[in-house]
């Protein structure tokens, strides 16, 4: 399928372009794939058990697949354009970047469930408040619903007891922060990855600057250590 729109579509390599657009619709075929396979499960499983959920209109149920469906396949086809941009790069730093992902991936192998489970809880602590609070809101509205209550003060109830949900959710956050794991070195590394990677590529340059010259010294000629002989035949003294 030929590319047919972008902003660039005139610039660079026609051939590069069409492939990495390729790449990117491949991507998003399978990300809206997987969205539509989650959400349609989950949809009948709300439907089943869900009042509120169950209480909406057809369009609005059908909105809801539609909206994760397009989600997945958007965000997987953003993704799966850039590896493949960053996967065409030759440079220094390109180089060095993928050799730290792959050691990276490797430690990352290295780490037990629990470990890995720790690891990423630790990087992503706000992401996780963040859901906790909206699943906290969500699921008191839900509960609270049920109540014998005006529409305004379940949604103020609903709101207390998001935050406090919220509130356990911090202090069991900074719970598991303090937990010491295996993986701790690896967020430290992600931490200060950009403050040493300037000297690897350095690093990087010189070594291949002293293999490049080694090279060449080895391909220049032996000069002769005879002593050059003038036009009348005596040598040349060195005062």
């Amino acid at each position: 399928m030929a590319a047919q729109f972008g902003t660039h579509r005139e610039t660079g390599d026609a051939n590069r372009r069409q492939a990495q657009y390729h790449a990117a619709f491949t991507g998003g075929l399978k990300g809206a794939g997987g969205g539509f396979a989650a959400a349609v499960p989950t949809a009948y499983v709300l439907n089943r058990s869900w009042a509120p959920f169950r209480g909406l209109t057809l369009p609005l149920k059908a909105f809801f697949v539609t909206m994760v469906t397009v989600a997945s396949g958007v965000i997987t086809a953003d993704k799966a354009g850039l590896a493949f941009e960053r996967a065409g790069y030759s440079d220094a730093g390109a180089k060095l970047q993928r050799s730290s992902r792959t050691h990276e991936e490797q430690e990352w192998d290295d780490l037990s469930t629990s470990d890995k489970m720790l690891t990423w809880t630790k990087e992503n602590k706000f992401s996780v408040v963040a859901g906790s609070w909206v699943a906290s809101l969500c699921g008191s509205f839900a509960y609270i619903q049920t109540q014998p209550m005006s529409f305004a003060q379940k949604l103020v109830q609903a709101r207390v007891y998001a935050q406090g949900l919220t509130l356990a959710s911090l202090v069991g956050m900074a719970a598991i922060t303090s937990i010491p794991s295996a993986g701790d070195r690896l967020i430290e590394e992600h931490a200060h990855a950009g403050d040493h990677s300037w000297r690897d590529m350095i690093q990087d340059d010189g070594s291949d600057d002293k293999d490049q010259s080694a090279k060449k010294s080895q391909q220049k000629p032996k000069q002769s250590s005879q002593p050059k002989k003038q036009g009348n035949g005596d040598t040349k003294k060195e005062d």
